[in-house]
């Protein structure tokens, strides 16, 4: 057992977390099961709750009985094949696993003495390896089977990919919360598509924002009061621009068009106050559209002028994720800037050291990979 532990490295892991501990009442028999539990729950579902760091969680868990699964490899005598099973299999987490044992490796090269002499196990990680740590947990929170045709938003990165079974994703630029107004990780689905959608501000942003700004503003930003909630009419200023797309959440989290363009072309795409702004949002709808048989009712919508819901007939599932270690598509890993400030949380909540001030301040440009 204790040879599988010390592969808790590789995923970032402590092994020291995982050795047996001897508690009043527990044979040794039973402190080994309770860490052989505890080693296979942090490779399967993670090693810290997500809601300890995330405010709003709602993506789908993986989903395994360890226990069950721990007394079937002991009895077909196949524990290693078992451990090697749990954590995510895809090239994504791979990858990031190579890239931390890398950043490991490079502290160590760093730090070692001028005779060779090997590096104590208690030397600190680089603050790239405490992120790198950190995305491999978040990874494995995750269920292993997502829907094969759905919209995933990396919210620290800003940009969605949508994916279909048998075709390459399509890569777009967003814009995502701000520091202050975090986009929530959260999983739902969309059926339908408004075009020219109207915006119903929420009330914390109408009475900040715009209600004290006075009539006249109101009126050239063609909102109006309506059951005492500031709505901005469909139009070429409406906040939503041109469509919705539709996710049904509890929290009034969704993805839409904009007329604010110029914002696709910045670094810092985090400026919203939590809804996912799409890049060529017209042209995904409309794709979405075709693939499910209504682009005429789309586009007939869209030229209406007036407010229009298209129902696609499906659900298409969203996933919004803040990974801020990701591949990029030549299959580099990617640092990106954590924006929300979770890594430090979760680095801290897997063991690791706060990291350093520069790291915090300032944009990582490390890429790992070809």
């Amino acid at each position: 057992m204790s040879r599988i532990v010390a592969g808790a490295r590789a995923h970032g892991l402590d092994p020291a977390a995982f050795a047996p501990k001897r508690l009043a009442g527990l044979s040794n028999d039973e402190a080994l099961t309770v860490a052989a539990l505890a080693y296979a729950k942090a490779l399967a579902t993670g090693f810290v709750e997500p809601h300890k760091i995330e405010r709003i969680f709602t993506l789908a868990p993986n989903k395994v009985d360890v226990a069950a699964g721990l007394s079937h490899a002991l009895d077909h005598h196949a524990l290693e094949g078992w451990y090697a099973s749990l954590a995510p299999q895809d090239a994504e987490y791979r990858a990031l696993s190579a890239a931390y044992l890398a950043a490991l490796s490079q502290t160590a090269l760093a730090s070692a003495p001028a005779n060779g002499a090997p590096v104590g196990s208690s030397l600190a990680p680089t603050d790239q390896a405490r992120q790198l740590a950190a995305n491999l947990e978040r990874r494995r929170w995750l269920s292993r089977s997502p829907p094969a045709h759905r919209i995933d938003v990396n919210t620290a990165g800003a940009f969605l990919g949508y994916l279909r079974p048998g075709q390459a994703a399509l890569s777009l630029r967003t814009v995502v919360g701000r520091d202050d107004n975090p986009t929530p990780s959260l999983e739902a689905a969309f059926h339908q598509l408004v075009a020219n959608p109207p915006w119903r501000v929420p009330a914390d942003i109408a009475e900040k924002e715009i209600l004290p700004k006075g009539d006249a503003y109101m009126a050239g930003e063609d909102m109006h009061m309506e059951d005492g909630r500031v709505v901005q009419a469909p139009g070429p200023k409406s906040a939503l621009g041109l469509v919705k797309f539709d996710v049904e959440d509890p929290y009034d989290i969704y993805l839409h068009d904009t007329p604010a363009k110029a914002l696709f072309a910045q670094d810092n795409r985090h400026r919203s106050h939590g809804c996912v702004r799409v890049e060529d949002a017209v042209a995904l709808a409309r794709k979405i559209a075709a693939e499910t048989g209504k682009a005429q009712a789309f586009d007939q919508a869209l030229a209406s002028q007036a407010t229009g819901e298209v129902e696609l007939g499906q659900s298409i599932p969203v996933r919004l994720l803040y990974h801020t270690a990701y591949l990029d598509q030549s299959g580099k890993v990617l640092l990106a800037r954590d924006v929300y400030g979770t890594d430090d949380q979760l680095a801290a909540a897997l063991g690791y050291g706060q990291a350093s001030a520069a790291a915090r301040q300032t944009e990582p440009a490390i890429l790992f990979g070809p």
